[in-house]
Protein backbone atom coordinates (compact mmCIF):
# COMPACT_ATOMS: atom_id res chain seq x y z
CA UNK A 1 0.00 0.00 0.00
CA UNK A 2 1.47 3.32 -1.11
CA UNK A 3 1.91 6.02 1.41
CA UNK A 4 1.01 9.72 0.12
CA UNK A 5 1.28 12.30 1.89
CA UNK A 6 -0.84 15.56 0.99
CA UNK A 7 -0.08 19.31 1.92
CA UNK A 8 -2.54 21.21 2.32
CA UNK A 9 -6.30 20.35 3.61
CA UNK A 10 -8.19 22.75 0.97
CA UNK A 11 -10.58 21.74 -1.49
CA UNK A 12 -8.14 20.53 -3.86
CA UNK A 13 -6.29 18.43 -0.82
CA UNK A 14 -9.25 16.75 0.23
CA UNK A 15 -10.98 15.82 -3.23
CA UNK A 16 -7.26 14.04 -3.96
CA UNK A 17 -7.14 12.65 -0.64
CA UNK A 18 -10.56 10.90 -0.48
CA UNK A 19 -10.62 9.63 -3.96
CA UNK A 20 -6.99 8.48 -3.32
CA UNK A 21 -8.00 6.61 -0.09
CA UNK A 22 -11.46 5.59 -1.79
CA UNK A 23 -9.06 3.59 -4.31
CA UNK A 24 -6.42 1.92 -1.51
CA UNK A 25 -4.05 4.55 -0.96
CA UNK A 26 -2.90 5.16 2.50
CA UNK A 27 -3.04 9.44 2.71
CA UNK A 28 -2.24 11.69 5.22
CA UNK A 29 -3.46 15.46 4.18
CA UNK A 30 -1.41 17.53 6.82
CA UNK A 31 -3.20 21.12 7.33
CA UNK A 32 -1.04 24.47 8.75
CA UNK A 33 -4.13 25.90 10.29
CA UNK A 34 -6.56 24.64 12.47
CA UNK A 35 -9.70 24.18 9.99
CA UNK A 36 -9.85 22.40 6.81
CA UNK A 37 -10.90 24.23 3.70
CA UNK A 38 -8.09 26.19 2.66
CA UNK A 39 -9.46 29.51 0.99
CA UNK A 40 -13.40 28.02 1.97
CA UNK A 41 -12.37 27.94 5.43
CA UNK A 42 -14.72 29.21 8.12
CA UNK A 43 -15.01 30.31 11.44
CA UNK A 44 -17.68 30.38 14.10
CA UNK A 45 -19.86 33.02 15.07
CA UNK A 46 -23.40 33.18 16.68
CA UNK A 47 -24.41 29.84 15.51
CA UNK A 48 -22.49 29.87 11.81
CA UNK A 49 -20.43 28.91 10.29
CA UNK A 50 -19.32 31.97 7.87
CA UNK A 51 -16.83 31.26 5.62
CA UNK A 52 -13.07 33.89 5.67
CA UNK A 53 -14.08 34.87 1.89
CA UNK A 54 -17.10 34.70 -0.10
CA UNK A 55 -17.82 31.95 -1.36
CA UNK A 56 -20.84 30.16 -3.62
CA UNK A 57 -21.90 27.41 -5.25
CA UNK A 58 -23.20 28.23 -9.04
CA UNK A 59 -25.44 26.00 -11.35
CA UNK A 60 -22.61 25.17 -13.42
CA UNK A 61 -20.71 23.57 -10.42
CA UNK A 62 -21.29 20.69 -11.24
CA UNK A 63 -19.10 18.43 -8.97
CA UNK A 64 -19.07 20.74 -6.61
CA UNK A 65 -23.10 19.65 -6.57
CA UNK A 66 -21.96 15.81 -6.86
CA UNK A 67 -19.88 16.13 -3.77
CA UNK A 68 -23.02 17.89 -1.55
CA UNK A 69 -25.06 14.99 -2.39
CA UNK A 70 -22.53 12.37 -2.12
CA UNK A 71 -22.14 13.63 1.84
CA UNK A 72 -25.73 14.03 2.30
CA UNK A 73 -25.64 18.02 2.30
CA UNK A 74 -27.98 18.00 -1.12
CA UNK A 75 -31.45 19.01 0.99
CA UNK A 76 -29.24 21.82 2.83
CA UNK A 77 -27.99 23.34 -0.63
CA UNK A 78 -30.07 26.43 -0.61
CA UNK A 79 -30.85 28.47 -4.74
CA UNK A 80 -31.37 31.94 -4.72
CA UNK A 81 -31.88 34.69 -7.87
CA UNK A 82 -30.19 37.83 -7.45
CA UNK A 83 -28.52 39.98 -9.75
CA UNK A 84 -25.23 41.44 -10.07
CA UNK A 85 -24.98 44.84 -9.52
CA UNK A 86 -22.70 47.53 -10.14
CA UNK A 87 -21.90 51.23 -8.52
CA UNK A 88 -21.28 54.27 -10.46
CA UNK A 89 -20.99 56.99 -9.17
CA UNK A 90 -23.26 56.36 -6.21
CA UNK A 91 -26.39 55.06 -7.93
CA UNK A 92 -26.40 51.17 -8.25
CA UNK A 93 -27.55 49.87 -11.21
CA UNK A 94 -28.10 45.64 -11.52
CA UNK A 95 -26.66 44.23 -14.74
CA UNK A 96 -27.39 40.50 -15.63
CA UNK A 97 -29.86 40.25 -18.13
CA UNK A 98 -31.09 42.76 -21.42
CA UNK A 99 -33.47 44.79 -19.62
CA UNK A 100 -30.38 45.56 -17.12
CA UNK A 101 -27.99 46.61 -19.33
CA UNK A 102 -30.66 49.31 -21.24
CA UNK A 103 -31.52 50.72 -18.28
CA UNK A 104 -27.30 51.56 -17.78
CA UNK A 105 -27.25 55.07 -18.30
CA UNK A 106 -23.41 55.35 -18.35
CA UNK A 107 -23.69 53.76 -21.90
CA UNK A 108 -24.90 55.49 -24.53
CA UNK A 109 -27.53 53.81 -27.21
CA UNK A 110 -24.93 52.18 -29.43
CA UNK A 111 -22.67 50.91 -26.61
CA UNK A 112 -25.68 49.20 -25.33
CA UNK A 113 -26.62 47.35 -28.73
CA UNK A 114 -23.07 46.23 -28.69
CA UNK A 115 -22.44 45.24 -25.08
CA UNK A 116 -25.94 43.67 -25.73
CA UNK A 117 -24.85 41.54 -28.71
CA UNK A 118 -21.44 40.40 -26.92
CA UNK A 119 -23.99 39.09 -23.95
CA UNK A 120 -25.26 36.95 -26.74
CA UNK A 121 -22.26 35.60 -28.29
CA UNK A 122 -20.62 34.89 -24.57
CA UNK A 123 -23.75 33.18 -24.20
CA UNK A 124 -23.46 30.76 -26.92
CA UNK A 125 -19.63 30.24 -27.16
CA UNK A 126 -18.52 27.05 -25.12
CA UNK A 127 -14.85 26.58 -26.11
CA UNK A 128 -12.50 29.71 -25.67
CA UNK A 129 -9.18 27.62 -26.25
CA UNK A 130 -8.94 29.80 -29.79
CA UNK A 131 -8.34 33.17 -27.94
CA UNK A 132 -5.27 31.95 -26.24
CA UNK A 133 -2.62 34.40 -26.73
CA UNK A 134 -5.36 36.91 -28.28
CA UNK A 135 -4.96 40.40 -26.65
CA UNK A 136 -7.23 41.15 -24.44
CA UNK A 137 -7.50 44.65 -24.67
CA UNK A 138 -7.93 44.33 -28.79
CA UNK A 139 -10.52 42.25 -28.33
CA UNK A 140 -13.00 43.56 -26.36
CA UNK A 141 -12.42 46.81 -27.90
CA UNK A 142 -13.23 45.41 -31.10
CA UNK A 143 -16.46 43.47 -29.40
CA UNK A 144 -17.81 46.51 -27.23
CA UNK A 145 -15.96 49.47 -28.10
CA UNK A 146 -13.35 51.30 -26.18
CA UNK A 147 -15.62 53.10 -24.19
CA UNK A 148 -17.50 49.87 -22.01
CA UNK A 149 -14.03 48.09 -22.61
CA UNK A 150 -12.91 50.77 -20.30
CA UNK A 151 -16.02 51.33 -18.28
CA UNK A 152 -16.45 47.87 -17.22
CA UNK A 153 -13.69 45.42 -18.15
CA UNK A 154 -10.78 47.77 -17.23
CA UNK A 155 -12.24 48.81 -14.00
CA UNK A 156 -12.89 44.80 -13.00
CA UNK A 157 -9.41 43.97 -13.98
CA UNK A 158 -8.12 46.99 -11.75
CA UNK A 159 -9.96 46.05 -8.90
CA UNK A 160 -9.22 42.68 -9.14
CA UNK A 161 -5.84 41.94 -10.66
CA UNK A 162 -4.36 46.00 -10.40
CA UNK A 163 -3.45 45.30 -14.41
CA UNK A 164 -4.32 46.63 -18.06
CA UNK A 165 -6.15 44.32 -19.96
CA UNK A 166 -3.84 43.50 -22.49
CA UNK A 167 -2.07 41.44 -19.76
CA UNK A 168 -4.67 38.90 -19.00
CA UNK A 169 -5.85 35.93 -20.82
CA UNK A 170 -8.85 36.28 -23.10
CA UNK A 171 -9.72 32.67 -22.89
CA UNK A 172 -9.57 33.06 -18.83
CA UNK A 173 -12.24 36.00 -19.38
CA UNK A 174 -14.37 34.70 -21.52
CA UNK A 175 -14.79 31.19 -19.87
CA UNK A 176 -15.75 33.50 -16.54
CA UNK A 177 -18.20 35.73 -18.41
CA UNK A 178 -19.79 32.84 -20.15
CA UNK A 179 -19.94 31.00 -16.83
CA UNK A 180 -21.58 34.00 -15.39
CA UNK A 181 -24.14 34.37 -17.89
CA UNK A 182 -25.11 30.90 -17.77
CA UNK A 183 -25.93 30.98 -14.11
CA UNK A 184 -28.83 33.24 -14.77
CA UNK A 185 -27.74 34.89 -11.60
CA UNK A 186 -28.65 31.79 -9.38
CA UNK A 187 -26.07 31.65 -6.14
CA UNK A 188 -26.61 28.40 -3.68
CA UNK A 189 -25.06 27.88 -0.44
CA UNK A 190 -25.33 25.14 2.34
CA UNK A 191 -27.48 26.27 4.92
CA UNK A 192 -25.50 24.43 7.41
CA UNK A 193 -21.96 25.87 6.36
CA UNK A 194 -18.89 24.88 3.90
CA UNK A 195 -17.34 23.82 7.01
CA UNK A 196 -19.86 20.56 7.53
CA UNK A 197 -18.85 19.58 4.08
CA UNK A 198 -14.97 19.38 4.38
CA UNK A 199 -15.18 17.88 7.79
CA UNK A 200 -17.34 15.11 5.99
CA UNK A 201 -15.06 14.74 3.61
CA UNK A 202 -12.06 14.46 6.13
CA UNK A 203 -14.25 11.77 8.27
CA UNK A 204 -14.42 9.69 5.34
CA UNK A 205 -10.42 9.97 4.52
CA UNK A 206 -10.23 9.22 8.20
CA UNK A 207 -12.82 6.13 7.94
CA UNK A 208 -10.37 4.77 5.51
CA UNK A 209 -7.50 4.55 7.03
CA UNK A 210 -6.04 7.91 6.63
CA UNK A 211 -5.14 10.74 8.69
CA UNK A 212 -5.70 14.33 8.77
CA UNK A 213 -3.58 16.37 10.39
CA UNK A 214 -4.48 19.90 11.24
CA UNK A 215 -1.83 22.90 12.73
CA UNK A 216 0.82 21.33 10.94
CA UNK A 217 3.01 23.27 8.58
CA UNK A 218 5.71 21.53 6.38
CA UNK A 219 9.13 23.42 6.68
CA UNK A 220 10.90 21.12 3.72
CA UNK A 221 10.78 18.94 1.15
CA UNK A 222 13.58 16.74 -0.02
CA UNK A 223 13.07 13.49 -2.12
CA UNK A 224 10.76 11.53 -0.19
CA UNK A 225 11.36 13.14 3.06
CA UNK A 226 9.03 15.62 4.96
CA UNK A 227 9.62 17.75 7.63
CA UNK A 228 7.65 20.03 9.61
CA UNK A 229 6.63 21.61 13.40
CA UNK A 230 3.18 20.59 14.74
CA UNK A 231 0.94 22.89 16.87
CA UNK A 232 2.77 22.40 20.44
CA UNK A 233 6.28 23.58 17.65
CA UNK A 234 7.41 19.98 17.82
CA UNK A 235 9.88 19.09 14.99
CA UNK A 236 8.41 16.31 13.14
CA UNK A 237 9.64 13.86 10.04
CA UNK A 238 7.81 11.81 7.74
CA UNK A 239 8.57 9.99 4.33
CA UNK A 240 5.88 9.11 1.58
CA UNK A 241 5.95 7.36 -1.42
CA UNK A 242 4.00 9.80 -3.37
CA UNK A 243 3.76 13.92 -2.35
CA UNK A 244 0.63 15.72 -3.36
CA UNK A 245 0.90 19.65 -3.20
CA UNK A 246 -2.29 21.48 -2.70
CA UNK A 247 -0.87 25.08 -1.61
CA UNK A 248 -0.02 27.96 -3.86
CA UNK A 249 3.40 27.39 -5.70
CA UNK A 250 4.95 30.40 -4.24
CA UNK A 251 4.84 29.03 -0.43
CA UNK A 252 5.57 25.18 -2.08
CA UNK A 253 8.66 26.48 -3.94
CA UNK A 254 10.06 27.89 -0.43
CA UNK A 255 10.09 24.29 0.95
CA UNK A 256 10.80 22.51 -2.16
CA UNK A 257 14.31 21.42 -2.60
CA UNK A 258 14.67 20.00 -5.92
CA UNK A 259 16.83 21.07 -9.38
CA UNK A 260 16.82 25.00 -10.26
CA UNK A 261 14.37 24.74 -13.75
CA UNK A 262 12.32 22.78 -11.83
CA UNK A 263 11.48 25.41 -9.25
CA UNK A 264 12.05 28.38 -11.54
CA UNK A 265 8.57 26.46 -12.93
CA UNK A 266 7.16 27.21 -9.87
CA UNK A 267 8.05 30.58 -9.71
CA UNK A 268 6.79 32.23 -12.69
CA UNK A 269 3.29 31.67 -11.27
CA UNK A 270 1.92 35.21 -10.09
CA UNK A 271 -0.79 35.73 -7.53
CA UNK A 272 -2.83 38.57 -5.77
CA UNK A 273 -3.25 38.66 -2.21
CA UNK A 274 -6.82 39.52 -0.92
CA UNK A 275 -7.81 41.12 2.69
CA UNK A 276 -11.70 39.63 3.22
CA UNK A 277 -13.22 42.32 5.85
CA UNK A 278 -16.38 39.99 7.21
CA UNK A 279 -18.81 42.05 9.14
CA UNK A 280 -22.24 41.88 11.13
CA UNK A 281 -24.75 44.84 10.32
CA UNK A 282 -28.33 45.38 11.29
CA UNK A 283 -28.49 47.94 8.42
CA UNK A 284 -29.75 46.41 4.88
CA UNK A 285 -27.35 47.73 2.45
CA UNK A 286 -28.31 46.43 -0.65
CA UNK A 287 -31.14 43.84 -1.74
CA UNK A 288 -27.98 42.26 -4.08
CA UNK A 289 -25.85 39.70 -3.31
CA UNK A 290 -23.06 40.77 -5.47
CA UNK A 291 -22.17 44.45 -5.77
CA UNK A 292 -19.05 45.93 -7.18
CA UNK A 293 -18.17 49.15 -6.81
CA UNK A 294 -16.53 50.89 -10.68
CA UNK A 295 -16.75 54.48 -9.52
CA UNK A 296 -16.12 56.52 -7.17
CA UNK A 297 -12.34 54.71 -6.57
CA UNK A 298 -12.98 53.39 -2.56
CA UNK A 299 -10.63 51.10 -0.52
CA UNK A 300 -12.20 48.17 -1.40
CA UNK A 301 -13.45 47.05 -5.30
CA UNK A 302 -17.42 45.99 -4.00
CA UNK A 303 -18.95 43.43 -1.43
CA UNK A 304 -20.80 40.89 -1.05
CA UNK A 305 -24.38 40.28 1.04
CA UNK A 306 -23.46 36.43 2.69
CA UNK A 307 -27.12 36.76 4.21
CA UNK A 308 -28.72 37.33 0.88
CA UNK A 309 -27.97 33.65 -0.49
CA UNK A 310 -27.60 32.05 3.11
CA UNK A 311 -30.72 34.26 5.20
CA UNK A 312 -30.78 30.97 7.44
CA UNK A 313 -27.33 32.84 8.77
CA UNK A 314 -29.03 36.02 9.67
CA UNK A 315 -29.82 36.06 13.86
CA UNK A 316 -31.52 38.83 15.16
CA UNK A 317 -32.04 40.87 11.86
CA UNK A 318 -28.83 41.22 11.30
CA UNK A 319 -26.98 40.76 7.84
CA UNK A 320 -23.43 39.82 6.92
CA UNK A 321 -21.15 41.34 4.40
CA UNK A 322 -17.63 40.48 3.01
CA UNK A 323 -15.54 43.73 1.88
CA UNK A 324 -13.06 43.03 -0.78
CA UNK A 325 -9.66 44.51 -1.41
CA UNK A 326 -7.15 42.54 -3.95
CA UNK A 327 -3.44 43.63 -3.43
CA UNK A 328 0.07 42.54 -4.99
CA UNK A 329 1.83 39.97 -2.71
CA UNK A 330 4.05 42.41 -1.52
CA UNK A 331 1.79 45.67 -1.09
CA UNK A 332 2.91 47.15 2.25
CA UNK A 333 -1.17 47.21 3.41
CA UNK A 334 -0.66 43.73 4.39
CA UNK A 335 1.46 44.29 7.27
CA UNK A 336 -1.09 47.29 8.87
CA UNK A 337 -2.75 46.29 11.86
CA UNK A 338 -6.03 45.41 12.41
CA UNK A 339 -7.02 48.54 13.36
CA UNK A 340 -5.85 50.37 10.74
CA UNK A 341 -7.22 48.24 8.01
CA UNK A 342 -10.76 47.98 9.69
CA UNK A 343 -10.54 51.82 9.46
CA UNK A 344 -9.65 52.17 6.18
CA UNK A 345 -12.73 50.05 5.34
CA UNK A 346 -14.92 52.31 7.85
CA UNK A 347 -13.78 55.38 6.19
CA UNK A 348 -15.09 54.22 2.41
CA UNK A 349 -17.88 52.33 3.54
CA UNK A 350 -19.56 55.28 4.99
CA UNK A 351 -18.70 57.01 1.19
CA UNK A 352 -21.62 54.98 0.19
CA UNK A 353 -23.71 54.46 3.55
CA UNK A 354 -23.48 57.48 6.13
CA UNK A 355 -25.08 56.02 8.33
CA UNK A 356 -23.36 52.73 8.32
CA UNK A 357 -23.20 50.79 12.02
CA UNK A 358 -20.86 48.44 12.85
CA UNK A 359 -22.14 45.36 14.96
CA UNK A 360 -18.94 43.14 14.61
CA UNK A 361 -15.64 42.18 12.19
CA UNK A 362 -13.39 39.85 11.59
CA UNK A 363 -10.18 40.62 9.10
CA UNK A 364 -8.55 37.86 7.02
CA UNK A 365 -5.51 38.43 5.34
CA UNK A 366 -4.40 35.61 2.38
CA UNK A 367 -0.98 36.65 0.64
CA UNK A 368 -1.73 33.86 -2.16
CA UNK A 369 -5.06 34.42 -2.23
CA UNK A 370 -5.39 33.93 -6.56
CA UNK A 371 -3.52 32.98 -9.22
CA UNK A 372 -3.49 35.32 -11.86
CA UNK A 373 -3.72 33.89 -15.49
CA UNK A 374 -2.02 36.02 -17.80
CA UNK A 375 -2.09 36.08 -21.25
CA UNK A 376 -0.38 32.86 -22.71
CA UNK A 377 -1.04 31.51 -19.04
CA UNK A 378 -0.29 27.54 -18.98
CA UNK A 379 -1.04 25.18 -16.69
CA UNK A 380 1.91 23.62 -14.89
CA UNK A 381 1.97 19.97 -15.16
CA UNK A 382 0.29 17.28 -12.20
CA UNK A 383 3.69 15.82 -12.31
CA UNK A 384 6.35 18.40 -11.24
CA UNK A 385 9.10 15.52 -10.14
CA UNK A 386 9.63 11.71 -9.28
CA UNK A 387 6.78 11.09 -6.79
CA UNK A 388 5.87 15.02 -6.20
CA UNK A 389 2.43 16.02 -7.96
CA UNK A 390 0.40 19.28 -8.02
CA UNK A 391 -2.99 19.69 -7.47
CA UNK A 392 -4.78 23.33 -7.29
CA UNK A 393 -6.82 26.03 -9.00
CA UNK A 394 -3.83 27.45 -10.57
CA UNK A 395 -3.63 24.36 -12.96
CA UNK A 396 -7.43 24.60 -13.67
CA UNK A 397 -6.60 27.48 -16.76
CA UNK A 398 -8.44 28.24 -18.20
CA UNK A 399 -11.39 27.24 -15.94
CA UNK A 400 -12.55 30.40 -13.64
CA UNK A 401 -11.09 29.94 -10.49
CA UNK A 402 -13.82 28.71 -8.53
CA UNK A 403 -14.40 26.15 -5.66
CA UNK A 404 -15.81 23.75 -8.56
CA UNK A 405 -12.17 24.74 -10.23
CA UNK A 406 -10.32 23.11 -6.69
CA UNK A 407 -12.77 20.17 -6.53
CA UNK A 408 -11.91 19.19 -10.29
CA UNK A 409 -8.05 19.89 -9.89
CA UNK A 410 -8.12 17.44 -6.98
CA UNK A 411 -9.95 14.93 -8.50
CA UNK A 412 -7.59 15.11 -12.12
CA UNK A 413 -4.38 14.47 -9.81
CA UNK A 414 -5.80 11.63 -8.40
CA UNK A 415 -6.65 9.99 -11.08
CA UNK A 416 -3.61 10.61 -12.63
CA UNK A 417 -1.57 8.86 -9.86
CA UNK A 418 -4.41 5.83 -9.78
CA UNK A 419 -3.51 5.13 -13.55
CA UNK A 420 0.58 5.72 -12.82
CA UNK A 421 0.15 3.35 -10.01
CA UNK A 422 -3.08 1.50 -10.08
CA UNK A 423 -5.46 0.75 -7.49
CA UNK A 424 -3.82 -0.64 -4.24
Amino acid sequence: MKEVVIIGGGVSGLTCGLNLAENGYRVTILEKETALGGLARSFFIKGNWIPLTYHHVMITDKLTQAYIKKFGFLKELRWIRSSQSFWYENRIYPLSNLWDICAFSPLDFKSKVRLSLFGLYVWFKKDWDNLRGIDCNKWLNKMVGKKTSELLFQNLMDIKFHMPLSNISTAWLGNRLHQNIRTRSTYGCIESGWQQLFESMAGEVIRRKGKIVKDFEVTKIAANNIEGMDGDTNRVSMSADIIVSTVPPPIFKRILYLPDKTQSLLESLEYKSIISFVCGSSQNLSQYYWSVVLKPNLFFGGFFKHTAICPSAIRDGESIYYFFTYLDTNDPILDYKEEDIKNLYLCDIKKLFPDFCLNWYKIFKIKFSQPVFIRNYDNPPIELADSIYLAGVYRQFPRPRTMDAAFYSGLETAKYIINKYGKN
